[in-house]
């Protein structure tokens, strides 16, 4: 493989969603926990608070990365702009 197809399949590579903590997380709650979870976001509640207690019960995400999941812009969602994930939805 030449060195250009090697970054083309690198950059492609990058740019795949892939979950991250949080997410990983969110998939062992229960369905009322993840629920709960869903609608905190939301209403825009205080993702300070719900870090805290996500922490309490098992998220290993750090904060700054647990928003990003929060707000949509963690490599779950990979190289799109939230605009364009909450428009395909």
């Amino acid at each position: 493989m030449s060195l250009a197809e090697d970054l083309i399949h690198a950059e492609q590579d990058d740019n795949a969603a892939r979950p991250c903590k949080t997410a990983l997380w969110l998939q062992t709650l229960s369905s009322e926990d993840r629920a709960a979870f869903d609608a905190y976001v939301g209403a825009g509640k205080p993702i300070a608070i719900l870090h805290r207690a996500a922490i309490r019960n098992g998220c290993p995400a750090a904060e700054t990365r647990f928003r990003l999941h929060c707000r949509h812009r963690c490599s779950c969602y990979g190289a799109a702009a939230p605009s364009s994930l909450e428009s395909a939805a």
